[in-house]
């Protein structure tokens, strides 16, 4: 039997999860996200939502659920909170924007048990470096930024493009490990 369900059918949080040995079940929250002009404010609601939401389902079951925006302090509010890019040409967008600058990626992570939520976040700083168009289209068809906070995927071949990052690399990927693992400590869950 799977310790706890993760919120999320996101592969990156699969892929995490999995690599440090914890035993799950996958299942999509449903819940609809939002932004908010708040980016800390904005990921911790959607990981409240979403673990609420699978939690109320399964009351007696611990629930991991977790959000990522990426956030660009010095731009316009309406622009500054970046979801998941959703094609190439919003890809295209969000590289355009960070390029040549820092920006900060948040993270939400709630765990509940039936209508006991506990919620967290983590933030991470990174220095994307100046990217040409031709790079930014090329990245852009490969696909790989579709469906990630940003548009770009550190641990593919957007690490190409970073020069620098302050705080947990796992956050960037879109789940800081670090927090998560003691957060389900508190819940009994552990990775050993």
């Amino acid at each position: 039997m799977a310790q706890f369900i993760l919120a999320s059918e996101s592969a990156r949080r699969v892929d995490l999860l999995r690599m440090v040995g914890y035993d799950f079940e996958a299942r999509k929250s449903g819940f609809p996200e939002i932004i908010l002009e708040d980016p800390k404010d904005t990921v911790e609601a959607n990981a409240y939502g979403k673990a609420s939401a699978v939690a109320s389902e399964m009351p007696d079951e611990v629930v991991l659920a977790a959000d990522t925006v990426v956030y660009l302090p010095e731009v316009v509010a309406g622009e500054a909170t970046l979801g998941q890019a959703k094609n190439e040409d919003d890809v295209r967008r969000m590289l355009g924007l960070l390029k040549g600058r820092v920006h900060e990626v948040y993270s939400g992570v709630a765990v509940a048990r039936g209508e006991d939520v506990s919620v967290r976040s983590a933030m991470t700083r990174v220095r994307m470096r100046e990217l040409s168009e031709t790079e930014a289209s090329a990245y852009a068809r490969l696909g790989e930024g579709i469906g990630k906070a940003g548009g770009y995927a550190i641990q593919g071949k957007a690490a190409l493009f970073v020069e620098g990052i302050e705080g947990d690399y796992t956050n960037v990927v879109g789940l800081p490990l670090a927090l998560t693992s003691r957060m389900l400590e508190n819940y009994c869950v552990r990775w050993y």
